[in-house]
């Protein structure tokens, strides 16, 4: 779906309330303005942090208009700088229409329609809101940035229900549709800006999470699977140096496939959240670089433990790992056949942080990252792979206002 499309199934609906004087009354729209500043001892993120980078700041505005009852049009524009990664040029993050079926106290059924926050685990649908986190990054090993387009949003139909019980509720969500790709994932699922064009294909995800009344438990699964066609551009292949040529990608797809478990224990003062990555990757139709490991299975989870101090302070800490190939968890298979060094295929996250919010417009983090691999960091960032170290410090600072 076209960002025109989006615009004129949702976006347009808003642009003719003048019409509807009664309806007008029935819409909102908040934003927020993101800005941090990173640094660390070694390696580069949201770029050249290695010298302190104040290059990550994010800046949006959403908007909701229910026009009658049971259906509601919302949308939120992006612009939103990361380094190299992203250059802060305007986007739409979602824009869809929601009906709901109406619905009782047993429960609820709806359907929404346009660009859609992907369902998958906790955090994922407000990982831009940095009131909705528990830190300045997600875990990493799970909730990628450096393939956050794909990630965040697919267009498409998404069908969502929930359902009482005795003893809590049930909330489900299956998502139909076409994954959003840029030059952002090519480097995350092909290592580099190849000649020619990742775009998505098709692909599904559902997740049901269980909820206890006393909202004290949470339990999580999320299934997915997504399929990226990569159509290369023959002439500018032939053209590569050396032997280059060989190792390309040719035309063919990634399939993806994605599963996910999801935890979480809430006292008054604690939460305690933990969830569980596997990922099958099948490239072997790219050929080129990818013949000699057709299929690719990924591990990643985390745990993590949030402390709500006061109404104003909060700190969390967590311990995450990630293995590109759970068949090669030291890296030095893939060392031996891409030429980059093995810890680039891994990254073990130890994590502090503490918030502060003084009111309910700002919001300020610090965090500290003791890292062991660089598995999650841009190559954008970092273009010269064999310089990158494997044990390293990042030291972050971002503050938030929303309105």
């Amino acid at each position: 779906m076209s960002t025109k499309s989006l615009f004129a199934l949702c976006c347009g609906a808003l642009c003719c309330h003048s019409a509807l004087a009664e309806p007008l009354r029935n819409w909102e729209w908040n934003g927020f303005v993101t800005q941090g500043y990173f640094h660390s001892d070694h390696n580069n993120v949201y770029g050249n942090s290695a010298s302190g980078s104040p290059d990550f700041r994010e800046i949006a505005l959403n908007a909701t208009w229910n026009p009658v009852n049971d259906l509601v049009v919302s949308g939120q524009l992006m612009s939103r700088r990361a380094g190299e990664v992203q250059d802060g040029d305007p986007r739409i993050d979602y824009a869809l229409l929601d009906y709901r079926f109406g619905g009782g106290e047993d429960g609820r059924t709806g359907v929404r329609v346009g660009r859609i926050k992907n369902p998958f685990g906790f955090y994922n649908e407000t990982r831009d809101v940095a009131f909705t986190r528990p830190s300045i990054m997600l875990p990493q090993a799970i909730y990628f940035d450096i393939a956050r387009d794909m990630m965040l949003s697919s267009d498409g139909i998404e069908f969502y229900g929930s359902r009482q019980f005795s003893g809590g509720w049930l909330d489900t969500d299956l998502l139909l549709g076409k994954p959003n790709t840029e030059r952002s994932v090519e480097y995350a699922y092909l290592s580099d800006n190849w000649p020619g064009e990742l775009d998505g294909d098709k692909g599904f995800m559902w997740r049901t999470i269980y909820n206890s009344n006393t909202q004290r438990w949470r339990a999580g699964v999320t299934m997915g699977r997504f399929r990226l066609d990569f159509d290369a551009d023959e002439a500018s292949v032939a053209a590569l140096p050396g032997t280059l040529p060989f190792v390309a990608p040719q035309d063919g797809h990634i399939d993806i496939d994605a599963y996910l478990v999801s935890l979480q224990y809430n006292l008054e003062r604690w939460s305690f959240t933990s969830e569980l990555s596997r990922q099958k990757l099948s490239w072997g139709s790219l050929r080129g670089i990818f013949t000699s490991d057709p299929v690719n299975r990924y591990e990643a989870g985390y745990v993590q433990a949030e402390y709500r101090i006061d109404r104003e302070w909060s700190a969390v800490v967590r311990y995450e790992e990630l293995y590109f190939d759970i068949d090669d968890r030291n890296g030095l298979k893939a060392a031996a056949r891409l030429g980059k060094p093995a810890h680039t295929q891994f990254a073990k996250d130890f994590t502090l942080g503490v918030g502060w919010r003084p009111n309910p417009q700002w919001l300020v983090r610090f965090e500290w990252h003791r890292v062991t691999g660089t598995a999650w960091l841009p190559e954008q960032d970092n273009p010269v792979q064999n310089d990158l170290v494997k044990k390293w410090n990042l030291y972050a600072l971002q503050a938030t206002y929303r309105f």
